[in-house]
């Protein structure tokens, strides 16, 4: 089969040289390959007809000029013939190991490329092996901070539903006193600090912090003077239930006021599960 034209059998096609051999095939079809020797066959196909005119040219001239020109001895043409002979196959050599060594290298480019890309595809598939583990990372980072999330959420339930004020009440019931325009018999309420359990579950060993609000009244944030810390404990306060502490004489007595424009209180409990909490006079919820 001939390199040199354009020759189709079935599904095989063949175009070009030997050094720009293309073949192509459907998958899974046998492919012819590249014939080392199709350039020696092309010149011998096309050079034949010259060389026996030559062939005929020469005999003629020997019959012509037979007895004029000396044709010399037998072992001169030998020589001759022979030497003529190793310069064709010389010359046939040279083309064949040509035409070899451009499809050797027309074999080692194709393989060559074939190594990059397969080094390009082991590349492109551990980036992505690693994008997957990197992602896997992510969701499991990201499911670990739900649940951690989530864990702390339910620790806090409890303490966050938590709450104290300064508050004016009545001695009797603990209940605070909502409106200024609430008329209480005398001795009956008192101000003092608030504790409401929003909670289904107790809460424990309360303790109150009395904090006095320093306000420049300049628009800057007010701060606060922690005046006093009580001593007695509020053993248990029961779920959805409020409990109250009045704020000891020497105390009130310090300045002319007593409401809750001039203290604010913090406080201290232990949640059912054993946790301590410290909710500061700020309303901001710690662990203790």
């Amino acid at each position: 089969m001939s390199v040199s034209d354009e020759v189709v059998s079935g599904e095989v096609k063949v175009v070009g040289s030997p050094a720009e051999v293309k073949v192509e095939a459907i998958p899974g079809e046998v492919v012819v390959s590249p014939d080392p020797l199709a350039r020696a066959k092309r010149v011998a196909r096309k050079g034949w007809p010259y060389a026996a005119a030559l062939v005929v040219l020469l005999a003629a001239a020997g019959g012509l000029f037979r007895h004029d020109l000396d044709w010399g001895d037998f072992p001169t043409w030998a020589m001759a013939v022979t030497t003529l002979l190793a310069l064709l196959a010389a010359a046939f050599a040279g083309l064949v190991a040509y035409d070899v060594l451009q499809i050797e290298v027309a074999r080692d480019l194709k393989a060559s490329d074939e190594r990059l890309q397969a080094a390009a595809d082991r590349r492109q598939a551990a980036n992505d092996r690693l994008e997957a583990q990197k992602e896997r990372e992510e969701a499991r980072r990201a499911a670990n901070d739900e649940r951690a999330a989530q864990r702390e959420a339910d620790r806090r339930a409890q303490a966050s539903k938590v709450t104290a004020w300064f508050a004016f009440y009545h001695r009797a019931t603990g209940e605070p006193i909502l409106g200024d325009q609430v008329v209480v018999p005398i001795g009956t309420a008192t101000w003092g600090g608030v504790v409401r359990n929003a909670y289904e579950l107790p809460i424990f060993d309360v303790r109150l912090f009395y904090f006095r609000v320093i306000d420049q009244h300049d628009g800057s944030p007010w701060t606060t003077e922690n005046v006093y810390a009580s001593t007695d404990r509020m053993r248990v306060v029961p779920p959805h239930q409020t409990r109250s502490q009045e704020l000891p004489a020497r105390v009130r007595d310090r300045w002319q006021d007593c409401n809750d424009e001039v203290y604010v209180v913090g406080v201290e409990f232990t949640d059912a599960n054993g946790a301590r909490w410290y909710r500061n006079e700020r309303a901001v919820l710690e662990p203790r």
